[in-house]
């Protein structure tokens, strides 16, 4: 009997594994012209000779409607190339008006380009989409002020 149990058990554990994992999320890059039309808005303001502040600002609505649940959140990576140095990193959210949101940060403009922000929208225990905005490609760094 126990040699009769084995295929079916091995059977069941290669069916459930094989199953797509509720933690995955599909992640899309933003190009500016997408930004612009989606709400977003990459900001930034000199912090010293060296440094810049940061912020990412958006509405809720549209494609980020879902973004109100309590898995939704911004996350900052740091790249070279295609090795993340640095990453999950959930920023701290500011609510200006209802239905906004807003994260900042301080960085080396020498890093700008390495610098990934991902808007992770989620309900429940699933997670939703992601939005990656390459900061490079939204902020001059010879425009800093």
């Amino acid at each position: 009997m126990k040699a009769i149990l084995n295929p079916w058990v091995w059977a069941v554990l290669v069916a459930l594994t094989s199953l797509e994992c509720l933690a995955m999320r599909s992640i899309g890059s933003i190009t500016v012209g997408e930004a612009k039309a989606m709400g977003l808005e990459i900001r930034a303001t000199a912090a010293g000779p060296d440094a810049a502040w940061l912020e990412l600002e958006f509405t809720v609505g549209g494609k980020l409607k879902d973004y109100r649940s309590e898995f939704s959140h911004v996350e900052l990576e740091v790249r070279e190339g295609q090795k993340v140095m640095l990453g999950y990193l959930a920023l701290q959210e500011k609510h200006p008006k209802p239905g906004q949101v807003r994260v900042r940060f301080m960085a080396s403009r020498d890093c700008i380009d390495s610098l990934v922000l991902t808007i992770v929208v989620g309900e429940g225990a699933m997670v939703g989409g992601a939005y990656e905005l390459r900061v490079k490609e939204f902020v001059d760094r010879a425009a800093i002020h």
